[in-house]
């Protein structure tokens, strides 16, 4: 399975998914003027993950963990139904057995963006680590 890739620009996110670094990020402003077609492919992606890779009896042996990061400074309501359903398929992929580390990064002066993320947390029932930047 290929790596997945979107550079940020002004309005969108950048979105990585590394499978060698088992890493997932998420960086800058989420505000797309189309957000269902922006998140789509990650979507995808993340659905094709869970179903090809993670169907492997093995796929515990061979991706024991994966790390979540968010670094988003902004996003809009209809970016966070986008990552509401992203992070519905990491909790598959957990529930799979395989451990979810998410890192939820945050202006020390932004606590509604600390409140977003403990909603988040709370509606998927994965445990972020809030860290201030």
């Amino acid at each position: 399975m290929n790596n997945f890739y979107l550079a940020e620009t002004e309005f969108t996110p950048e979105i990585s998914f590394n499978i060698e670094k088992r890493k997932l990020a998420f960086k800058g402003v989420s505000r797309p003027e189309d957000v269902v077609k922006f998140y789509q492919p990650a979507v995808n992606w993340l659905r094709e993950f869970d179903e090809n890779v993670l169907s492997h009896s093995s796929a515990k042996l061979n991706i024991p963990s994966i790390h979540v990061e968010f670094r988003l400074t902004y996003f809009n309501s209809a970016s966070s139904k986008m990552l509401l359903q992203l992070l519905e398929i990491i909790k598959k992929v957990q529930d799979k057995g395989i451990d979810i580390i998410i890192d939820w990064y945050y202006d020390a002066n932004d606590e509604a963006m600390y409140d977003d993320g403990a909603d988040l947390s709370e509606a998927v029932n994965l445990p972020f680590n809030f860290h201030t930047i």
